[in-house]
């Protein structure tokens, strides 16, 4: 991802500006995803993430300092993940409710701050459309901030569907994963499948990288079309609000 910025062309400036937007996009998803994984898990009654002190938005508790950098230089990697015990879930009688409640935490707290960041940068628009001379001081500041709010919507929306993909370890999987029954999760088979199957997505990734066919980033932009069109007709409704749309 850095890489493809420092290739560009803008100048120096606009490339240091674009890097930290960029950074804080990305850290503020990661964390929110995180978090909202050891929250749900805490409120189910599990305090094994707050013991290890993942119950924070501070970005320096989820980070895994290998997929953090492959993320920033590559543009694909991952957070450290939250670990909780599902036998102290004991909120709700179904544990199979509970566990996917923890793993659709992370992609639910993804899409809200998907869509409170389009619909902050929605009114910011609004609010200053045809009140800002182009050029100014202030219009340079509103079109940090709104770039800013939508990498913020780009990355959520981009970290929610891959999550989703039903491939081990991602979050989408041990959601199909409790649907199953437990004689078919015991088998010999299913355990290798979830063992070597997390090579598949290093595989796809390499070959979308050196081949012509990007099959995750196709499989992502499939998966977030429906949270796209969600977000985007709450604000363009914001925008006719505005008489603007």
């Amino acid at each position: 991802m850095l890489i493809r910025l420092i290739q560009s062309d803008m100048s120096i400036q606009e490339k240091i500006l674009l890097a930290l937007i960029m950074i804080f996009a990305l850290t503020l998803s990661f964390s929110i995803h995180e978090f909202m994984h050891a929250f749900v898990a805490d409120r189910l009654g599990d305090p094994t993430p707050r013991n290890m002190g993942r119950l924070t938005l501070n970005p320096v508790a989820h980070m895994d300092p290998v997929g953090t950098v492959l993320l920033l230089i590559a543009g694909f990697g991952w957070g450290k993940p939250v670990m909780y015990n599902p036998n102290r879930l004991n909120k709700f009688r179904s544990p199979r409710l509970m566990n996917i409640m923890v793993h659709l935490a992370g992609v639910t707290g993804n899409f809200i701050l998907a869509l409170l960041s389009a619909v902050v940068a929605t009114v910011i628009v609004c609010l200053s459309h045809g009140r800002i001379a182009q050029g100014s001081m202030a219009a340079v500041a509103v079109s940090t901030v709104v770039q800013a709010l939508s990498y913020t919507e780009t990355f959520s929306l981009m970290l929610l569907a891959f999550n989703l993909l039903p491939v081990p370890p991602l979050d989408g999987f041990h959601v199909l994963e409790e649907l199953l029954p437990y004689r078919i999760r015991s088998k010999e088979g299913y355990r290798k499948f979830e063992m070597f199957s997390p090579y598949a997505i290093w595989i796809l990734f390499i070959l979308s990288r050196f081949g012509n066919i990007d099959i995750i980033g196709m499989l992502i932009m499939y998966i977030q079309l429906p949270f796209m069109y969600a977000i985007n007709a709450i604000c363009n409704l914001i925008s006719m609000g505005f008489g603007l749309g």
